[in-house]
């Protein structure tokens, strides 16, 4: 029997694009149809206000009848890193995996968690952006090292 795979929708900014849901709902479908072999379940949206992944806390939930929750990328997820923990500990404990269909990774044990949060980490704006300012604070902790010699 084909498992059920629940799709994740959130309107958040990815990369600076906002995916239309219509546009999510079929990645995610043809995901789970084509790549899991699974039966796609439902997409709810996130309610973009919300302090906290209220949909995704449902859908990990032991309540909810799904093998997996599918979403678009691992950015989606909440930007604080302790709640982040909070979705992973109850995904594992109601023994659910999550996957990211455009970063190309997937959580289906403790392991798993460690790749998305270094894909996380190092594909966050603190990498990859280029500065050409430096801040107020950043400025301060050079002028402390100027007078030091390596040579």
């Amino acid at each position: 029997m084909k498992s059920k795979y629940a799709g994740y929708i959130n309107l958040n900014p990815l990369n600076g694009v906002i995916y239309p849901s219509s546009i999510q709902n079929i990645l995610i479908k043809n995901f789970i149809e084509t790549d899991l072999k699974g039966i796609f379940y439902l997409s709810p949206t996130e309610i973009l206000q919300a302090k906290y992944s209220i949909t995704l806390q449902t859908l990990i939930s032991k309540e909810t009848k799904v093998k997996g929750i599918v979403m678009l990328s691992s950015f989606l997820l909440t930007k604080n890193l302790s709640e982040r923990k909070k979705i992973y500990t109850k995904l594992l404990k109601s023994k659910k995996h999550m996957y990211f269909i455009l970063d190309e990774l997937f959580i289906k044990n403790k392991s798993d968690i460690d790749k998305v949060e270094e894909f996380i980490i190092f594909n966050s704006n603190f990498f990859t952006d280029t500065k050409k300012k430096l801040s107020k604070i950043e400025l301060a902790i050079i002028k402390k090292f100027q007078s030091i010699s390596f040579v």
